[in-house]
């Protein structure tokens, strides 16, 4: 996969060392651009206080920034050789972009938490969003049964975590620890929390307060896309240990 070529920070706030607390929120103005032979990607998003209140409006209600609403963040695909826009889409927050060495997909990824309901996004070359996905250190690990009773008690809850709800190896993996939750699942959140437990695709997944999580290696990603008859079935990274996880599209 190619590095990200260029990156303009209008304001960018840098962290290095990995930390519990933050002492302000993140409020960055960023562009980045990629480019493969045949195709130049843009994405720019802005996270200051220009726009906090479109940003709350979607956080606090349906954490959808894939609409017409968001004015804060989008990415664009362009021919390179025309300069022609193939696309441009509402995107959340990314820090990383890639184009697939095929020139099929692009990856956008970001260790940006706050107002940012998803981490990772992956778009083929007409503008499809194929994948979203939130990524936190721990999730609620449930058994089948564990799961019934669950579905059982807070029916509403459950149908509203579908999206964030993973199966394998005969458990269930709930991706609750998201911003407004506490508020939205009431009841329901004490129950997640008692089952608890580390990220099922890697445990090497930190967080700060609110700003960041740090689930890829951020010098050296290394994605790999897998691909079953042209069509892409999972991507694999590294993780913050330089370790290689898989992330299937259909989960």
């Amino acid at each position: 996969m190619k590095p990200v070529t260029n990156i303009l920070l209008l304001a960018f706030l840098t962290i290095s060392v990995v930390a519990k607390a933050d002492s302000f929120a993140y409020n960055g103005k960023v562009l980045i651009t990629e480019e493969s032979e045949n195709f130049i990607v843009k994405h720019y998003h802005n996270w200051t206080g220009e726009t906090k209140d479109e940003l709350y409006e979607m956080i606090s209600t349906d954490q959808n920034p894939f609409t017409e609403k968001n004015n804060y963040g989008y990415i664009e695909l362009l021919d390179k050789k025309t300069g022609k826009s193939i696309f441009k889409k509402p995107s959340t927050a990314l820090t990383q972009i890639i184009i697939s060495n095929n020139e099929k997909h692009i990856i956008g990824i970001s260790n940006i938490m706050v107002w940012n309901p998803f981490q990772l996004v992956i778009y083929d070359t007409n503008g499809k969003l194929i994948k979203k996905r939130n990524f936190s250190s721990e999730e609620s690990k449930l058994t089948s049964s564990e799961y019934d009773e669950f579905s059982t008690k807070f029916p509403k809850q459950c149908g509203d975590l579908v999206e964030y709800t993973y199966f394998k190896n005969g458990f269930v993996y709930i991706d609750f620890l998201r911003m407004n939750m506490p508020t939205k699942l009431g009841n329901a959140w004490d129950f997640l929390m008692d089952y608890r437990a580390s990220n099922h695709l890697t445990p090497n997944i930190s967080e700060t307060t609110t700003n960041f999580v740090f689930w890829f290696s951020e010098k050296k990603p290394e994605i790999i896309l897998d691909y079953n008859n042209e069509r892409l079935i999972s991507i694999s990274i590294n993780d913050p240990e330089n370790k290689q996880f898989k992330i299937p599209i259909r989960e």
